[in-house]
Protein backbone atom coordinates (compact mmCIF):
# COMPACT_ATOMS: atom_id res chain seq x y z
CA UNK A 1 0.00 0.00 0.00
CA UNK A 2 1.31 3.30 -0.78
CA UNK A 3 2.15 5.82 1.86
CA UNK A 4 -0.31 8.43 0.28
CA UNK A 5 -3.30 5.76 0.04
CA UNK A 6 -2.32 5.27 3.84
CA UNK A 7 -3.06 8.86 4.43
CA UNK A 8 -5.96 8.70 2.88
CA UNK A 9 -7.82 5.88 4.34
CA UNK A 10 -6.76 7.90 7.65
CA UNK A 11 -8.03 11.09 7.22
CA UNK A 12 -11.14 9.76 5.84
CA UNK A 13 -11.41 7.23 8.96
CA UNK A 14 -10.71 10.21 11.13
CA UNK A 15 -13.21 12.19 9.50
CA UNK A 16 -15.73 9.32 9.85
CA UNK A 17 -15.22 8.93 13.15
CA UNK A 18 -15.74 12.53 14.16
CA UNK A 19 -18.93 12.73 12.29
CA UNK A 20 -20.49 9.76 14.16
CA UNK A 21 -19.18 11.49 17.41
CA UNK A 22 -20.82 14.72 17.06
CA UNK A 23 -23.66 13.95 15.06
CA UNK A 24 -25.06 10.36 14.59
CA UNK A 25 -24.07 9.33 18.41
CA UNK A 26 -26.37 12.25 20.25
CA UNK A 27 -29.04 11.25 18.31
CA UNK A 28 -29.33 7.67 19.37
CA UNK A 29 -27.75 8.15 22.66
CA UNK A 30 -29.23 11.58 24.55
CA UNK A 31 -27.45 12.71 27.60
CA UNK A 32 -29.54 13.56 30.22
CA UNK A 33 -29.34 16.81 31.88
CA UNK A 34 -25.30 15.86 32.56
CA UNK A 35 -23.79 19.28 31.37
CA UNK A 36 -26.44 21.29 32.91
CA UNK A 37 -26.06 19.45 36.79
CA UNK A 38 -22.22 19.79 36.12
CA UNK A 39 -22.84 23.33 36.08
CA UNK A 40 -25.12 23.95 38.77
CA UNK A 41 -22.73 21.61 41.11
CA UNK A 42 -20.03 24.49 40.20
CA UNK A 43 -22.72 27.28 40.73
CA UNK A 44 -23.00 25.54 44.06
CA UNK A 45 -19.69 25.62 44.76
CA UNK A 46 -18.94 28.77 43.48
CA UNK A 47 -21.85 30.63 45.90
CA UNK A 48 -21.02 28.65 48.76
CA UNK A 49 -17.27 29.40 48.89
CA UNK A 50 -18.94 33.23 48.66
CA UNK A 51 -20.48 32.58 51.58
CA UNK A 52 -18.27 31.09 53.71
CA UNK A 53 -16.11 34.20 52.61
CA UNK A 54 -18.84 36.57 53.50
CA UNK A 55 -19.19 34.87 57.23
CA UNK A 56 -15.12 34.97 57.66
CA UNK A 57 -15.82 39.11 56.36
CA UNK A 58 -18.97 40.42 58.46
CA UNK A 59 -18.82 37.60 61.25
CA UNK A 60 -22.69 36.23 60.28
CA UNK A 61 -24.63 34.50 57.25
CA UNK A 62 -26.83 36.44 55.11
CA UNK A 63 -30.78 36.47 56.35
CA UNK A 64 -33.04 34.52 54.11
CA UNK A 65 -34.55 37.80 53.89
CA UNK A 66 -31.06 39.78 52.85
CA UNK A 67 -30.84 36.54 50.39
CA UNK A 68 -27.78 35.89 47.97
CA UNK A 69 -27.85 39.71 47.19
CA UNK A 70 -25.94 40.66 50.19
CA UNK A 71 -22.81 38.72 48.60
CA UNK A 72 -23.06 41.76 45.70
CA UNK A 73 -24.36 44.38 47.09
CA UNK A 74 -24.82 45.88 51.12
CA UNK A 75 -27.71 44.74 53.04
CA UNK A 76 -30.22 47.72 53.48
CA UNK A 77 -32.01 45.42 56.41
CA UNK A 78 -30.82 44.54 59.35
CA UNK A 79 -28.73 43.31 60.61
CA UNK A 80 -26.08 45.29 58.68
CA UNK A 81 -22.41 43.83 58.90
CA UNK A 82 -20.27 46.17 60.37
CA UNK A 83 -17.39 45.52 57.81
CA UNK A 84 -19.44 44.42 54.77
CA UNK A 85 -17.54 44.14 51.21
CA UNK A 86 -18.34 42.87 48.02
CA UNK A 87 -17.59 39.15 47.39
CA UNK A 88 -19.50 38.18 44.02
CA UNK A 89 -19.84 40.49 41.14
CA UNK A 90 -22.88 39.87 39.96
CA UNK A 91 -25.39 36.67 40.92
CA UNK A 92 -25.34 33.59 38.69
CA UNK A 93 -28.34 31.68 37.58
CA UNK A 94 -28.78 27.98 36.77
CA UNK A 95 -28.33 26.29 33.68
CA UNK A 96 -32.65 26.88 33.02
CA UNK A 97 -31.90 30.62 33.69
CA UNK A 98 -33.57 30.47 37.46
CA UNK A 99 -31.80 32.52 39.73
CA UNK A 100 -30.91 30.40 42.50
CA UNK A 101 -32.70 30.16 46.14
CA UNK A 102 -31.06 31.13 49.08
CA UNK A 103 -32.50 29.94 52.70
CA UNK A 104 -31.29 30.31 56.20
CA UNK A 105 -32.66 27.52 58.82
CA UNK A 106 -32.98 28.17 62.68
CA UNK A 107 -29.98 27.63 64.59
CA UNK A 108 -29.86 24.38 66.43
CA UNK A 109 -27.43 23.70 68.85
CA UNK A 110 -25.07 26.99 68.04
CA UNK A 111 -25.02 25.66 64.29
CA UNK A 112 -26.47 27.20 61.41
CA UNK A 113 -28.04 25.47 58.62
CA UNK A 114 -28.37 26.80 55.33
CA UNK A 115 -29.50 25.70 51.59
CA UNK A 116 -29.05 26.07 48.21
CA UNK A 117 -31.61 25.81 45.21
CA UNK A 118 -31.98 25.55 41.73
CA UNK A 119 -35.50 25.01 40.07
CA UNK A 120 -34.53 22.60 37.29
CA UNK A 121 -35.31 21.46 34.25
CA UNK A 122 -38.69 22.80 35.12
CA UNK A 123 -38.06 26.36 36.89
CA UNK A 124 -40.54 25.69 39.57
CA UNK A 125 -38.76 25.42 42.99
CA UNK A 126 -40.35 22.69 45.31
CA UNK A 127 -41.00 19.78 42.29
CA UNK A 128 -38.77 16.43 41.89
CA UNK A 129 -36.23 17.39 39.85
CA UNK A 130 -34.96 20.66 42.36
CA UNK A 131 -30.94 20.18 42.93
CA UNK A 132 -30.02 21.56 46.13
CA UNK A 133 -26.85 22.10 48.73
CA UNK A 134 -27.14 21.92 51.79
CA UNK A 135 -24.40 23.31 54.72
CA UNK A 136 -24.17 23.57 58.39
CA UNK A 137 -21.98 26.40 59.59
CA UNK A 138 -21.23 27.62 63.58
CA UNK A 139 -21.46 31.32 64.12
CA UNK A 140 -21.04 32.91 67.09
CA UNK A 141 -24.61 34.69 68.95
CA UNK A 142 -25.81 36.81 66.85
CA UNK A 143 -27.95 40.31 68.02
CA UNK A 144 -31.51 39.95 68.93
CA UNK A 145 -33.19 41.77 65.83
CA UNK A 146 -31.76 38.62 63.65
CA UNK A 147 -33.72 36.60 65.09
CA UNK A 148 -36.97 38.45 65.21
CA UNK A 149 -36.55 38.75 61.28
CA UNK A 150 -38.27 35.36 60.88
CA UNK A 151 -35.12 33.85 58.64
CA UNK A 152 -37.16 30.37 58.94
CA UNK A 153 -39.47 30.71 56.00
CA UNK A 154 -38.51 29.91 52.79
CA UNK A 155 -38.03 33.07 50.65
CA UNK A 156 -37.09 33.60 46.80
CA UNK A 157 -34.00 35.36 46.52
CA UNK A 158 -34.30 37.89 43.14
Amino acid sequence: MRKTTFYGLAAFSGVCAMICAFEVWPRFFPSSSGCHLSRVDQDFLAIANCLKMYKINTGLLPTTSQGLDALVCEPKSGPRPRHWTQVMKRLPKDSWGTPFRYTLFEPTGGVWRWELRSAGKDGIFGSSDDETLEDESSVALLPPEFQAEGIGEPRACY
